[in-house]
C-alpha cells in the first residue's frame, strides 16, 4: 500500500505542475521574465510550488486513512505553513513588502518553536529563563534563515528541487536506522516524491519554477522536521546541518562576504557559488548534476557517520563543511566578477 500511496503522491506532482504550467502560460499569470538578475533567458511560470504542497497533502491524507499515526504533528505543520504558502504566492504574483515576509516567517517560525520547545517541556522556561529565552529566539531566528536560504539558492534549473529531494530521502534513511517504528521516516519519504514529481517539470530546461511559495515553504517544512526530530531524538542536529552543508554553506558565505564588501544583501544578486559555476561552466545542469554528485559521494556518507558516531559528529561536520567553504573562497562567491580559478 505504501508504494501506491508513493506513487499517487510523485503522479499528483508532476500532473499538478504540468496544469499550472499550461494554465499561467495560457492565462499569462506567475510569470518570471527575465532580467539582469536571473539566469533564465524566456518566461518561465512560477509559483509551481503548489504542486509540492499540495501533493504532499494528498500523501498525508491518504496515509492518514491507511496507517495510525500522530495527526495533530501534521496539522501544526499545515498551521504554520499557511502563512507562509499565502504570502510566498501572493509574492509570486506580484513582489510585496519584505517586512511582510519576514513577519509571516517570524510567525510561522515562533510557532514551531512554541511547540517543540515550549508546549512539550523541552526546555523548562521556569528555571532556566534567560538560557531558554536565548535559545528560543536562537532557534525562532536559524528556522527563518533557513526559509530564506532555500529561497536564496533556489537560482537554476533543478537546483533546489533536487536538494530538497536527497534531503527529504536521506534524513529518512537516517530516521529508519535510528527508530523504524516511528513514522518521521515514512513522513519524509513523502516529501521526497512530493518534489521528485515537480523536479521533473523543473530539470533543466525548467518548464516551470517553484517560485517563494515552494521555496520559503520547504525551508519551513525542513525546519519543522529538524526540531521534531531533535525533540524526540531522531535525527541530531548535526546531522542535519551535514544534510543542508551545501546550501548553507554557499547562502551563508554568499552574505557574509556581501555584508563585509558592502552590497545590498536585499537586492537579487548572481554572486552565489552555484551562480559562479554555472557562469563559468556555462551550464545550468552541470551545476545541479555537480550538486547531486557531491551529496552522495561526500555529505551522505558523513551525514551517516555522523549518526553513528555521536561522539565525534562536531568534528564529521567540520570536515564536511571545509572543502566547501575553502572552494567558495577559491572561486570568490560574494563577490562581483568572479571566474574559477
Amino acid at each position: 500500500m505504501l508504494f501506491f500511496i508513493f506513487f499517487i503522491t510523485i503522479t499528483t506532482s508532476f500532473l499538478i505542475a504540468y496544469v499550472l504550467e499550461k494554465f499561467f502560460l495560457k492565462k499569462k499569470l506567475f510569470i518570471d521574465k527575465p532580467s539582469s538578475r536571473k539566469t533564465h533567458k524566456h518566461p518561465v511560470p512560477t509559483a509551481g510550488g503548489i504542486s509540492i504542497l499540495f501533493s504532499f497533502l494528498v500523501f498525508v491524507f491518504l496515509l492518514n486513512n491507511f496507517y495510525e499515526f500522530d495527526i495533530n504533528l501534521l496539522n501544526v505543520l499545515a498551521i504554520a505553513i499557511l502563512p507562509i504558502m499565502i504570502v510566498g504566492l501572493i509574492d509570486d504574483y506580484n513582489e510585496i513588502n519584505i517586512y511582510i515576509r519576514l513577519f509571516a516567517q517570524f510567525f510561522s517560525a515562533a510557532l514551531i518553536i512554541y511547540f517543540f520547545q515550549i508546549k512539550n517541556n523541552a526546555l523548562d522556561v521556569n528555571i532556566y529563563t534567560q538560557t531558554s529565552y536565548i535559545i528560543i529566539i536562537i532557534s525562532i531566528i536559524l528556522s527563518v534563515w533557513l526559509m530564506n536560504l532555500f529561497n536564496f539558492m533556489d537560482g537554476i534549473d533543478g537546483y533546489t528541487a533536487s536538494q530538497s529531494v536527497f534531503v527529504s530521502f536521506s534524513a529518512s534513511i537516517v530516521a529508519y536506522i535510528n527508530s523504524p517504528e516511528n513514522f518521521l521516516f515514512i513522513i519524509l519519504l513523502g516529501l521526497g516524491f512530493s518534489n521528485l514529481g515537480f523536479l521533473l517539470r523543473n530539470w533543466y530546461p525548467a518548464k516551470i519554477f517553484m517560485g517563494d511559495t515552494g521555496s520559503v515553504s520547504i525551508g519551513c517544512i525542513i525546519a519543522f522536521f529538524i526540531f521534531y526530530s531533535a525533540s524526540e531524538s531522531l535525527i541530531s542536529i548535526y546531522t542535519w546541518l551535514i544534510l543542508l552543508s551545501i546550501f548553507i554553506a554557499d547562502s551563508t558565505y554568499t552574505l557574509i562576504v556581501r555584508i563585509v564588501t558592502k552590497k545590498n544583501i536585499l537586492k537579487p544578486h548572481l554572486t552565489h557559488g552555484f551562480h559562479i559555476l554555472t557562469k563559468n561552466r556555462n551550464s545550468q545542469l552541470f551545476t545541479t548534476k555537480s550538486l547531486i554528485i557531491l551529496n552522495t559521494l561526500w555529505v551522505l556518507p558523513l551525514a551517516i557517520l555522523s549518526n553513528i558516531f555521536m561522539n565525534f559528529h562536531i568534528i564529521i561536520t567540520f570536515i564536511t563543511y571545509l572543502p566547501l567553504l575553502m572552494y567558495l573562497i577559491k572561486i570568490g562567491a560574494g563577490l562581483e566578477n568572479q571566474e574559477i580559478k
